[in-house]
């Protein structure tokens, strides 16, 4: 896929300016908005839907650019994201699909434009979790800092959807986001990953 080519999508990036302003160069003929946020709000999700029915003879983009999209945001997306005005394309930039409800995913492609950063490997089975396997996973990464603690909280999140056991309803993905704004506030990582894995633990099937 053309990560450059003009049409709605998801770009997974840690750049967000830029990658706007790469996007900005490419597209020079066409009208951008850029709403940008640490955390998408409902009042992000009406100024989006306001700014997508303004008039113009140009081709617009409008680019959401957050750290974490908040369900209740992203759920006043849905019918715009489904029948877009005319001319008008939507870029949700963020730097992980974890915070993302399905319903929005299923709506956009995704391109990942993320730098190249360390994989980490789950010392867990999530398809075969129990309190015994939490508790010893908990115990082997009790002095984690925040950047492990955030990696481990996208690798759980990547194998909880791949696995299929859990029930990833809005209330757990709210749970994976909140996880990783804890973490950039400070937070002990090992009290928000113990948080984590139990809220996990809770809707597996």
């Amino acid at each position: 896929m053309d990560e450059m080519q003009l049409r709605s999508k998801i770009i997974l990036t840690d750049r967000f300016d830029e990658t706007f302003e790469q996007l900005k160069e490419r597209f020079s003929e066409a009208l951008f908005y850029h709403i940008s946020a640490d955390d998408f709000l409902v009042e992000h999700a009406k100024e989006v839907v306001d700014r997508a029915y303004l008039t113009s003879d140009r081709e617009k983009v409008i680019v959401l650019s957050a750290k974490r999209f908040t369900p209740i945001a992203q759920n006043k997306l849905l019918k715009i994201l489904e029948e877009p005005p005319s001319k008008t394309h939507f870029i949700l930039m963020t730097s992980t699909k974890a915070g993302l409800l399905t319903t929005i995913r299923s709506r956009l492609p995704v391109v990942d434009m993320t730098s190249s950063k360390e994989e980490i490997q789950l010392t867990i089975n999530l398809e075969t979790l129990d309190l015994a396997q939490l508790f010893s996973f908990l115990q082997a990464n009790r002095r984690i800092d925040a950047k492990e603690a955030a990696l481990l909280t996208e690798a759980l999140a990547k194998e909880a959807m791949r696995s299929g056991k859990y029930r990833l309803d809005e209330a757990l993905l709210e749970t994976f986001a909140e996880s990783i704004r804890l973490l950039d506030m400070g937070s002990p990582p090992h009290f928000v990953l113990t948080r984590l894995c139990l809220k996990l633990l809770e809707r597996k099937i």
